[in-house]
């Protein structure tokens, strides 16, 4: 008996072909991030730089928890890597984890001012009422100055009432960090589609209505 191909048939096995690659490719994903996840906690430092490393350069939201987990190492190297990475994926996943650093005691300036860093990249609002407590609570000016910083790459409007406080701070680097910040996230705003009402809108808005004439 004679087989006719049909003529999708060719468009069905790439199909096919394509999602047994993504499925492959998937599975290959989790099985490294599982494995570099566990080197995180290898007895030589360097390996567990290197994993941060591979995480940091997958970059998918399932390498937030374990770089997570690497803001806990004992090693300032692997700590920075971790909180670099975090940043540079941006996933709001770590906004959480990352505000509560800045509250604790045990944790160096040095990593505070990365978490405001990696809290300025990933710009998450939720990230704005933990900053603001931070800021008016921290008796650190250079900390202080980085929160009102990351204030201004949140670029929320709720950054502005907070920023509006430091603006006339009697500490100049202060008070220009926050006018810097506010200008910034002003800016930001007033390009956002449909910010601004156009002049045909505003007409319509203030003009007579039917029936008042």
């Amino acid at each position: 008996m004679l087989t006719v191909p049909l003529a999708g048939a060719p468009a069905y096995a790439q199909f096919n072909n394509y999602r047994a690659v993504e499925r492959y490719n998937s599975v290959a994903r989790g099985s490294n991030v599982a494995e570099w996840h566990k080197r995180l906690f290898d007895e030589d430092v360097k390996k567990r730089i290197e994993a941060v490393e591979s995480l940091g350069k997958e970059g998918s939201e399932e390498c937030v928890k374990p770089l997570l987990d690497a803001t806990t190492d004992s090693d300032p190297r692997v700590r920075a890597k971790a909180f670099h990475y975090l940043g540079e994926i941006g996933s709001t996943k770590a906004t959480q984890t990352l505000t509560q650093y800045l509250f604790l005691n045990d944790i160096d300036e040095q990593s505070k001012k990365r978490v405001l860093v990696a809290l300025s990249r990933i710009q998450d609002p939720d990230a704005v009422a933990p900053l603001a407590d931070f800021i008016a609570k921290t008796p650190d000016s250079e900390l202080r100055c980085a929160g009102l910083y990351a204030l201004g790459e949140v670029g929320d409007q709720k950054s502005l009432e907070v920023l509006e406080e430091y603006a006339n701070s009697d500490d100049p680097h202060e008070s220009r960090i926050a006018r810097d910040a506010q200008g910034k996230i002003q800016e930001r705003l007033a390009a956002a589609p449909n910010a601004q009402p156009t002049i045909i809108e505003l007409e319509r808005l203030l003009g007579p209505r039917e029936g008042d004439q």
